[in-house]
């Protein structure tokens, strides 16, 4: 990886994290729970992760630097992190049965919505579904 290339996929991560701190505080503004509001941020980045590894391994996508940009605000964007903190502060206080479907929901929808935006970049450029 060029130091560009580095460079590039440093400040597109910041650019990622810094949209997923605006759109947790958006759904707490609107009394939404914020576990919900990661859940939905990685599942949305999975699904756009899906979508931007499908075009770059069908096309290419524009080179180096505009994967590199993608993956880096995606990777800002979405947070396991947080996820295991969410998962693990509802289990420990005995809210079990939500920390199973926040885990249950956030794994396996993020795999599957990653796997259906590989599959629709690749369907839509033409590539093998």
């Amino acid at each position: 990886m060029s130091a560009t290339t580095l460079a590039v996929t440093a400040l597109a991560g910041g650019v990622g994290c810094a949209l997923r701190v605006l759109a947790r505080d958006a759904f707490l503004r609107r009394g939404r729970n914020a576990r919900w509001a990661t859940c939905a941020i990685n599942l949305s980045g999975s699904l756009l992760v899906g979508v931007v590894a499908g075009a770059v391994a069908h096309r290419g996508a524009g080179g180096e630097l505009p994967a590199a940009a993608a993956f880096g605000v995606l990777a800002g964007w979405t947070t396991y992190s947080a996820f295991c903190m969410d998962v693990v502060l509802l289990w420990i206080t005995g809210r079990r049965v939500h920390a199973l479907a926040l885990w249950a929901v956030t794994l396996a929808g993020s795999a599957t919505l990653a796997a259906v935006g590989g599959w629709f970049a690749r369907s839509v450029s033409g590539g093998p579904a």
